[in-house]
C-alpha cells in the first residue's frame, strides 16, 4: 500500500504519478509494464518512486483498489435500489458499467481487464480479499431471497457472481453487447434457481 510519504505529496504530484501508471497499465499487460516508463512519464526520480510504493505490484494493487472502491460504492447503491436483491444488483451493475464504458475510470478498468485476462477478478479488488468487500456490503443484501445452507454459501455465491460479471465484461469487448448481456442473464438465472434435478435422488428413493 502507498506510504505516508506518498499521501503527503501535493495532490497534483500524486495524480501525475497515478495518471502515468494508469496509462502504462492500459497500454501493455502487467508483466510488460515498466516502472522506468512510469517514472519518466511522471517526471519523478526512481528513488522517489520507491519511497512511495514498494514495487510495481504495490502500485498496481493501489490502482485496482481505487477502481474497486468505485465499483463497490456503486454496488451498494444498486443493492439499496433493488431491495437487497443480489442478482438484480449485479445485472444492473453490468448495465451501468457498459453504459459508461468509454468514460474515465470505467474505460481504464475495461482496458486493463482485457490486457490481463489471465488474472483472477479478485486481484482487482481489495487486497484483504473477497470477504472484506462482502463484509462491507453484507448488511445491504436481503438474505431472505437466498437459499443459504452453510456459513460460506454467501461468500461462495458472491465470488461466483464477481467472476461471472468480470468474465462477461471481458466477453462484451469481442461480441455484441446484447449477446454478452443475454449470456449473463442466463448464467445468473442458473445460479439463482439452481441446476440440480428436482427428481428424488437415489438416497431419497
Amino acid at each position: 500500500m502507498p506510504s505516508t510519504t506518498f499521501y503527503n505529496l501535493p495532490p497534483e504530484k500524486r495524480e501525475r504519478l497515478l495518471a502515468a501508471a494508469r496509462a502504462e497499465f492500459v497500454r501493455v499487460p502487467y508483466e510488460e509494464a515498466s516502472v522506468n516508463r512510469i517514472i519518466q512519464a511522471a517526471g519523478i526520480p526512481r528513488g522517489s518512486f520507491y519511497m512511495y510504493f514498494t514495487d510495481k505490484e504495490d502500485l498496481f494493487r493501489h490502482l485496482m483498489e481505487c477502481y474497486a472502491r468505485l465499483l463497490e460504492e456503486r454496488m451498494a447503491q444498486l443493492l439499496d435500489r433493488n431491495g437487497g436483491d443480489l442478482f438484480a444488483a449485479f445485472l444492473e451493475l453490468f448495465d451501468h458499467i457498459r453504459g459508461v464504458w468509454r468514460q474515465g475510470e470505467y474505460r481504464e478498468i475495461g482496458q486493463i481487464l482485457c490486457r490481463n485476462r489471465q488474472m483472477q477478478p479478485w486481484l482487482f479488488l481489495d487486497r484483504a480479499g473477497p470477504e472484506a468487500v462482502l463484509n462491507r456490503l453484507r448488511d445491504r443484501v436481503d438474505l431472505s431471497r437466498l437459499d443459504l445452507q452453510t456459513e460460506t454459501d454467501l461468500s461462495d455465491l458472491f465470488h461466483l457472481l464477481v467472476t461471472t460479471l468480470a468474465g462477461t465484461l471481458v466477453t462484451a469487448q469481442t461480441v455484441r453487447e446484447e449477446e454478452a448481456r443475454a449470456r449473463l442473464v442466463r448464467v445468473l438465472g442458473i445460479l439463482q434457481r439452481g441446476a440440480a434435478s428436482k427428481a428424488p435422488s437415489c438416497e431419497e428413493a
